[in-house]
């Protein structure tokens, strides 16, 4: 009869619940996110197509803009934002839903 050797070494039950709150935390992140991505786009599209200075969501209005490669598929305002994020280092409160703000600053 052969014996089974473990080399994971168990984790205490205090590591365990860490671990499911670390995750917790990454899953809510992420589903914060997409919802504030798709909200962000859904108000580009309905407040920026006119061509008032006061426009935020139309193409090439804000700095954001300058990022946007492809509008042939989905949500193109938020990717550009997120390239624009992505090189110059800044974030996005995902909690903070005031859409002109984001444009604002990514029009400076």
């Amino acid at each position: 009869m052969s014996e089974q050797i473990s080399i994971l070494q168990i984790a205490p039950d205090e590591d365990i619940e860490e671990l499911k709150e670390q995750v917790d935390t990454i899953l809510n992140y992420s589903k914060n996110k997409r919802k504030w991505e798709n909200a962000f786009q859904k108000w580009s599209d309905n407040n920026g197509m006119s061509d008032s200075a006061e426009s935020w969501g139309a193409c090439g209005y804000g700095s954001m803009c300058d990022y946007c490669e492809d509008n042939s598929y989905g949500r193109p305002c938020v990717r550009a934002l997120n390239a624009m994020l992505r090189e110059t280092g800044e974030s996005i409160d995902y909690e903070n839903m005031s859409f002109e703000d984001v444009w604002k600053g990514a029009r400076a």
